[in-house]
């Protein structure tokens, strides 16, 4: 899905980015997508320690059951509903 952005930047770093889009012969808006998604994959690849040291601990402990069953079912249980 796309959405537009608006940035305040200052206009020389605008002119060199705009040239710098121009001479790759692709558009500005390409240009900022292509360097976010460099500089930040990282960060949505790379799991984190704490993320990994929990993974799969409630594996069979949450039953596969809709939002609504599990909330009405933990409401029954702490206040006897």
């Amino acid at each position: 899905m796309k959405t537009k952005l608006t940035l305040s930047i200052d206009s020389k770093i605008l002119a060199k980015a705009k040239r710098g889009a121009k001479k790759e012969k692709i558009a500005l808006s390409k240009l900022v997508k292509t360097y976010f998604d460099k500089k930040y994959q990282q960060l949505v690849d790379k799991p984190t320690p704490i993320a990994d040291s929990l993974r799969g601990i409630l594996k069979g402990k949450v039953p596969d059951l809709p939002y609504k069953e599990l909330r009405d079912r933990m409401y029954k249980d702490k206040y006897g509903l």
